[in-house]
């Protein structure tokens, strides 16, 4: 057997493959070069319909306000985060809605302009000439662009309805008035789109990239992707503007409810001052006083001192009153701490003072993010905590400073014990004096205060600093040239090699010597081209046809087959009807007898017999008759018109049980009779998947032929094949593939493996034809 592989050519199945599958998309070469010209094509028209988008960029330095010194070792004991500014949390600050939607409306973005050219867009920024204001919106305004131009200073055209300029007009698109400004007016034909602000926030959004420009570094690098740069560069400008005066804003929030409070108690006590130096004047001119002795001088000295530090006393006990008041009362998330006038602890300041920078920081990321974010819980744990050291801190304060109340009141007395031997009148005098001195000491504290908490609010600066300003690359990002060529020329190759592939895949028929050298090792004796004759002898009409000649090229290979000389029987069979065993056959026995061998062929499909058809001979009397003893021998034998030495037994009349009169034993008889008499005896037998026919004949052959037809036996029918010649059901078992397209050669091999592959254009009896072999006897 692998002698035989070796002559039919299958040890070259492997690089017979190769030459198949380049060969199957070489072949179609034209579908390749048209799908890249036609994907190349479509590929300009999309890039050239695309809008070009721009990268604008600046780039900010986040300050990192972290405490210092002895006041950040004091707050780390505490277990107080002392750490600056988080980087995500203002990256997601930069890119909060309420941020944007403020660049959006300070800006004028809700309109957009653009010109349409043939098949792009490109869009108009600034030196416009006028805008056109949305006044009211109805159910069509935001679902199209509205063209629009203007034609003088007075009138102007609005999806062909011409309107007044600077004026309400009602249109499809709702109400609207456009508006001219002093500089020269474009007017060409725009178009407009109407959006909200919001979702032109959300636009802007999408297209806004931050990030650190270093891992461990506080310096953010901003990036706008925009259709227009002027656009772009105007919106980076304006939100990092809006993002320091958010900032700002944030910070003096605390210092002016200080400002407030102060203007407020400075007012009350200008009034209560002004009462008591009233009474002062009154009491001097009452009681006639000019001088006051040195004496009364120096006790009234000594006790205004300590009167002072008393009212010192009373004013951090009334700050530590009103602090103890603000924690006691339920946390409301605002950052309106009490004034903590009067207080020099250092700790509680600065305890304060963290406290204020953690409400305003939670009211900062509360405008975009959720309470439940963990960031927000971690705020408010170090709010609680905080609030909690304050207390304490507040107690162990006021228990000092009450302390210290005690002894100045008691001093206090003492001054009081010693007046008293002063004359009753400049008693009342020192009396009067000295609140006038209080409240006088009171306002001028509250006016120091006051100036210094209006320069802290005029000198707060913003916690960010612009590195570079927006710049823009004039070069778009977008589209990406090559990339989309790219692309699309990869999309024109694979469209015919993905439709080539999926026929291939798709195929279930066999095509190719490959389908059938994959799944059995039965030698091929020959390949049968397809003609669009239908003469039954085509050897005989047509002898210098190419299919002729590849008939006679099988008559050859027998002698490979059947060398013996006794061996003169051949049995013709194939998977199913319709795959051209009985033309191959005839044709077959026609080429024999042509070299002088005398030939007969046995029609023995009795259910189905074609041969008798084609050749036109009279079948009342056929090898049916003969297995019934109803005809002799020479009864049933017959000449093939026009071709010498070929005999033709047909099928007789169709018997009930064809199989029955096969394995009655006449027609053993007959096959050793009919070897007697001629050289070759073939016997055209049914299919093997029908009936059980063929099998029975096999005992006869001496070698079969089974029938493989192109683009019509299915692949799954191959495998029987291999398990019949494993079997050994049929002796010698070889393969004709029938019906070859030999116009697409290249899908099926590029040779016939043993040597007529290189075409057969010589013979001057082919014409050009696509269509396979239909066989008269499927008439």
């Amino acid at each position: 057997m692998s002698q035989d592989n070796e002559l039919f050519g299958q040890s070259k199945a492997s690089e017979v493959n190769v030459q198949e599958f380049l060969h199957k998309y070489i072949s179609n070469w034209k579908w390749f070069l048209i799908c890249v010209i036609i994907s190349l094509s479509v590929g300009y028209v999309y890039i050239r319909s695309q809008i070009p988008q721009y990268i604008v960029e600046t780039d900010i330095l986040i300050k990192d306000n972290k405490s210092s010194g002895d006041e950040k070792d004091l707050l780390q004991s505490l277990n107080v985060n002392t750490s600056g500014k988080v980087i995500d949390n203002e990256i997601e600050i930069l890119k909060s809605n309420s941020l944007v939607e403020k660049v959006v409306n300070d800006l004028n973005l809700q309109n957009s302009y653009f010109v349409k050219n043939r098949i792009s867009e490109v869009v108009v920024y600034r030196n416009i000439g006028y805008n056109v204001e949305l006044l009211k919106a109805n159910e069509n305004t935001y679902n199209q662009p509205w063209s629009v131009k203007v034609i003088n200073k007075n009138q102007a055209i609005f999806n062909g309805q011409t309107l007044n300029v600077n004026k309400p007009v009602q249109t499809e698109a709702g109400l609207i008035m456009i508006t001219t400004d002093n500089t020269s007016i474009n007017n060409n034909l725009l178009f407009v789109n109407f959006n909200t602000a919001p979702n032109v926030a959300q636009g802007i959004i999408s297209n806004l990239s931050i990030e650190p420009t270093t891992k461990n570094s506080t310096v953010l690098s901003i990036k706008l992707q925009d259709a227009n740069v002027d656009r772009g560069k105007d919106v980076l400008n304006k939100l990092v503007d809006e993002y320091n005066q958010a900032g700002i804003d944030d910070k003096n929030i605390t210092t002016a409810n200080q400002l407030v409070f102060l203007k407020g108690r400075i007012d009350s006590l200008a009034i209560e001052l002004s009462s008591v130096e009233k009474n002062v004047q009154d009491y001097k001119s009452t009681n006639k006083i000019t001088d006051i002795t040195a004496e009364s001088t120096a006790a009234l000295t000594a006790m205004q001192t300590n009167d002072q530090a008393l009212t010192q006393l009373n004013l951090q006990m009334g700050s530590l009153k009103n602090l103890e008041s603000y924690l006691s009362s339920p946390s409301t998330g605002q950052a309106k701490l009490p004034a903590m006038l009067g207080i020099a602890d250092p700790t509680l300041l600065a305890l304060v003072q963290q406290l204020g920078e953690a409400q305003l920081r939670k009211e900062s990321l509360l405008r975009t993010i959720p309470e439940t974010n963990p960031v927000i819980s971690s705020i408010n744990d170090q709010i609680s905590a905080l609030r909690q050291t304050i207390a304490q801190t507040v107690q162990n304060l006021k228990s000092s400073l009450l302390e210290s109340q005690k002894q100045l009141q008691a001093i206090s007395n003492q001054f009081e014990s010693n007046i008293r031997n002063v004359p009753l009148k400049e008693r009342g005098l020192i009396d009067v004096m000295r609140e006038q001195d209080i409240k006088n000491t009171l306002f001028t504290y509250l006016l120091q205060k006051r100036e210094e908490t209006a320069l802290s609010l005029a000198s707060t600066t913003a916690d960010s600093r612009t590195i570079n300003a927006a710049r823009g690359n004039y070069i778009p990002i977008k589209p990406v040239k090559s990339t989309l060529y790219l692309t699309f020329l990869l999309l024109g190759l694979f469209l015919p090699f993905g439709v080539i592939t999926g026929k291939e895949v798709l195929n279930v028929k066999v095509r190719k010597r490959s389908d059938i050298e994959k799944h059995t090792d039965t030698p091929i004796i020959a390949d049968i081209s397809q003609a669009a004759d239908y003469d039954p002898l085509i050897v005989i009409s047509k002898p210098r046809s190419m299919l002729a000649e590849q008939i006679r090229a099988m008559r050859s290979n027998l002698q490979y087959i059947i060398p013996g000389k006794n061996d003169k029987v051949l049995l013709f069979t194939s998977s199913i009807s319709g795959e051209g065993k009985s033309f191959v056959s005839l044709n077959l026995g026609a080429s024999l007898a042509t070299t002088g061998k005398k030939v007969v062929i046995l029609e023995l499909d009795l259910r189905k017999p074609k041969l008798n058809v084609a050749l036109g001979i009279d079948n009342q009397i056929g090898i049916s008759n003969y297995l019934i003893d109803q005809n002799s021998y020479a009864d049933i034998l017959k000449p093939i018109p026009h071709q010498e030495n070929y005999s033709i037994i047909t099928s007789g009349p169709n018997p009930p049980n064809p199989a029955e009169l096969l394995l009655n034993g006449k027609l053993d008889v007959l096959i050793e009779q009919l070897k007697k008499d001629f050289d070759y005896v073939i016997l055209d037998a049914p299919p093997i998947g029908l009936v059980t026919d063929a099998q029975i004949l096999s005992q006869w052959a001496d070698a079969t032929l089974y029938v493989v037809r192109y683009n019509y036996t299915y692949k799954s029918q191959i495998p029987v094949i291999e398990d019949l010649r494993q079997k050994g059901l049929f002796r010698n078992l070889n393969i004709v593939f029938n019906g070859v397209d030999l116009s697409r050669n290249g899908s099926y091999g590029s040779g016939y493996g043993y040597g007529y592959g290189y075409g057969y254009g010589y013979y001057s009896d082919d014409k050009p034809q696509r269509k396979s072999i239909l066989n008269l006897l499927k008439k």
